[in-house]
């Protein structure tokens, strides 16, 4: 069984109130509306919480709209509010979207049926805005797992963001620190991708220094990208540093390899 909508209808006016839980009622169902007359109703609803979203009035005999608001957003910051009044200003509707007021509705005869609207497309934006959060917690979450170091800079060079794995590769704790190294020219690297014809993409084996000077071998790719019409470069950084010394290490094998053929080789010539 679906969950009933659980609604605050704030104020004095009870003909208002009525027309307002009406047209609630013909827009969800299942529908519970709690209507608030006074402060310690309010203060007694805020504590309990139970409650999915709020359309109040401005001007109440005991308090505010904006008080309201703040009283609401302080304890349920995600909770959406709705005002529908006829006695604010522009002023006053500025001030409560400043505050984090969904929809400033002016009362009108033919203005009720906006309410339950605006009450829908706020609970729609706050779904949206929860599933944008939780993504972003899993994206945030998965970069720090990944053993590649992913990162992004602007034309000048500076670090915007990085994941763990990046900070960990350089030995910094934070974006500042890294930024603060000089670990590597990315503004000349901007101006170098800049040349290219898309996909704007290098990617180089470059030697680097952790903070407390270590030498690591890493494999640098970096593309040209644009993010709300501002050029920046995504990058990622693989330590390399085993695969180079394997390499080196075959190199030594094949020589030694090498050596010992043409001793044999003379060996046998000279029998």
């Amino acid at each position: 069984m679906t969950s009933p909508l659980r609604i605050l209808l704030i104020d004095d006016n009870r003909s208002d109130r009525a027309l307002v839980l009406r047209e609630l009622q013909r827009e969800f169902d299942p529908l519970e509306v709690t209507e608030i007359t006074s402060s310690g109703e309010l203060n007694r609803a805020i504590a309990a919480g139970n409650f999915d979203a709020v359309v109040t009035d401005f001007q109440l005999r005991w308090s505010t709209g904006l008080d309201v608001l703040e009283m609401v957003k302080q304890r349920h910051p995600s909770c959406p509010v709705v005002m529908f009044t006829n006695t604010g200003t522009e002023e006053v509707a500025v001030e409560a979207m400043k505050l984090g007021l969904d929809d400033y509705i002016i009362k009108g005869p033919n203005r009720y049926i906006r309410v339950p609207i605006a009450v829908r497309h706020a609970l729609e934006r706050r779904e949206m805005q929860q599933r944008a959060a939780l993504l972003e917690i899993r994206l945030q979450g998965l970069l720090n797992q990944v053993k590649i170091g992913i990162f992004r800079s602007n034309a000048e060079g500076v670090l915007i963001e990085a994941n763990r794995a990046f900070l960990e590769l350089l030995g910094v704790q934070s974006l500042a620190d890294a930024n603060a190294m000089n670990w590597f020219d990315l503004r000349d690297g901007y101006r170098q991708l800049m040349q290219l014809s898309p996909p704007q993409q290098q990617e180089q084996e470059v030697s680097l220094q952790k903070s407390n000077g270590n030498q690591f071998w890493a494999l640098l790719t970096t593309t040209l990208n644009t993010v709300e019409a501002v050029a920046v470069v995504d990058g990622l950084l693989e330590d390399i540093s085993d695969r180079k010394q394997a390499e080196v290490d075959l190199q030594q094998l094949n020589a030694t390899l090498e050596t010992r053929v043409q001793e044999r080789t003379a060996e046998l010539e000279a029998a």
